[in-house]
């Protein structure tokens, strides 16, 4: 591992136990029953991946944009660009689940959007292990 990407990868384990935590335990009967820890947790969540990108969108990715390898750039900017999915579920989820109650009435909706967030995230995390890592880590 280059270790110029060791903080990311760091990140990306911690973000992706969080995401099986919450997953795990994403019950509508618990998550009625509890909708203030869901609230909690997923805040968590949200603001540790919002953390994340944040860290990507100031330094990993300016770096990458600037690098002497075309590969490594073409593939930056890919990544760079489809940001936007993750970004807008991100606030869309932000945006609805602001309250313990919002959780309550609807724990189903919540459990779905949750998984559909999470999934994203996999998703984001996946592609940047498969497509842009490997290059940095060759470069």
């Amino acid at each position: 591992m280059d270790a110029s990407l060791a903080p990311y990868h760091l990140h990306h384990l911690e973000l992706l136990r969080l995401a099986r935590e919450h997953e795990a335990r994403l019950a509508p009967a618990l998550v009625r029953s509890h909708p203030d820890l869901y609230l909690a947790a997923s805040q968590h969540l949200v603001a540790s991946v919002k953390a994340h990108l944040s860290m990507e969108n100031t330094v990993l990715y300016p770096a990458l944009l600037g690098a002497l390898d075309a590969d490594i750039q073409l593939a930056a900017k890919g990544l760079e660009a489809d940001l936007g999915e993750l970004k807008a579920r991100l606030r869309q989820f932000s945006h609805h689940w602001t309250s313990a109650e919002t959780i309550r009435l609807a724990p189903e909706a919540f459990i779905q959007t949750s998984k559909d967030l999470l999934q994203t995230l996999r998703q984001r995390i996946d592609q940047e292990k498969a497509r842009l890592f490997p290059l940095v880590e060759r470069a």
